[in-house]
């Protein structure tokens, strides 16, 4: 499954049927669920005491990878270079991070690429 989030529209419309013919399940994640777990998103554990949802939407699009081989990661990653549809913050799910929220997984990608630009700057 791969997890969207503040896709343009157009790039949905257009990554969505991609994705989906090469068999992967697709959900985009409304700003209103940012603050649910990704273990509760995926289905895997059910919701307990959820934090309220702040209603703040990601300053840039992300895109998390669940359940993927490393020749999946590729494929997603191929057809985000055929398509020309620019998603800088990508995850795969981790035994970790799925306990995270999905604003706790970009604030994470944020900091590794400002630690990556600092020193490859």
């Amino acid at each position: 499954m791969v997890l969207l989030y503040n896709m343009q529209p157009t790039d949905l419309r257009r990554l969505t049927p991609l994705l989906q013919r090469n068999g992967i399940v697709v959900r985009t994640i409304p700003k209103e669920q940012y603050a649910i777990p990704l273990n509760v998103l995926l289905g895997y554990k059910a919701p307990g005491k959820l934090l309220p949802s702040l209603g703040v939407e990601l300053a840039e699009p992300m895109l998390v990878m669940h359940g993927f081989s490393s020749e999946q990661v590729d494929t997603v990653l191929a057809l985000l270079r055929e398509s020309s549809i620019r998603v800088d913050l990508k995850a795969v799910t981790t035994p970790t991070n799925l306990a995270w929220t999905s604003l706790q997984v970009y604030a994470e990608l944020r900091r590794e690429r400002e630690s990556f630009l600092k020193r490859n700057g």
